[in-house]
Parts: C-alpha cells; structure tokens; sequence
C-alpha cells in the first residue's frame, strides 16, 4: 500500500467565503522541519478573523488558504537536522501564526 499523498485540510476558499473541507498536498519536512500527523485540532479567534479581514489579506498569498495554529498529534516525519523529535512522538503543536503564511 502506497503513503497517501493528499490529507482532509479546512481551507478558506477565497476572501470572505465559508469555511469548507477539502484536500490538501501533505508536505515533505524541509531540513529543520517536523511532519506532525494531527490527531486534535483547534480554531481560534485568529482563524475566523482572518475570513474577511483587511489586515490579513495582505499577506495571505493564495486561495485555498489553510489555517490553523493549535493541534496535537504524532511525528510523522522529520528534516535531516532535526535531533530533538523523532518518529513517533506525541506532541502539542502551537504556531505563532497561520502555518500557510
């Protein structure tokens, strides 16, 4: 059996549109990055705002935009320098903003 290549995302269609549930590439871990298989995840306040906000329409680059900035789950891969996790922790995720940005 093949890994999946695309994953369940809640994506922002365009500016001011609803919230939908679609598909979404899973990405490769850059060389510091860690891959996080999300078991738990959270909207916030930042993640609603941003629907129809003149302050982050500026720097969301493209529609279907994915947010998202609390979760939990396990490492699912990780970059060449990272030494710090491995596959198979468990592991609460909090990103200072949108991870799309």
């Amino acid at each position: 059996m093949s890994a999946a290549q695309t994953q369940k995302a809640l994506l922002l269609p365009a500016r001011a549109a609803k919230f939908t549930v679609g598909e979404a590439p899973i990405p490769t871990p850059g060389p510091k990055d860690v891959l996080v298989k999300l078991v738990s995840a959270a909207l916030n306040p930042i993640d609603w705002k941003i629907v129809d906000s003149e302050l982050f329409s500026p720097i969301i680059s493209s529609y279907p935009f994915i947010c998202g900035t609390d979760g939990a789950g396990v490492v699912e891969d990780v970059g060449a320098e990272v030494t710090a996790l491995a596959k198979g922790d468990r592991m609460y995720v909090r990103t200072p903003s949108c991870p799309s940005l």
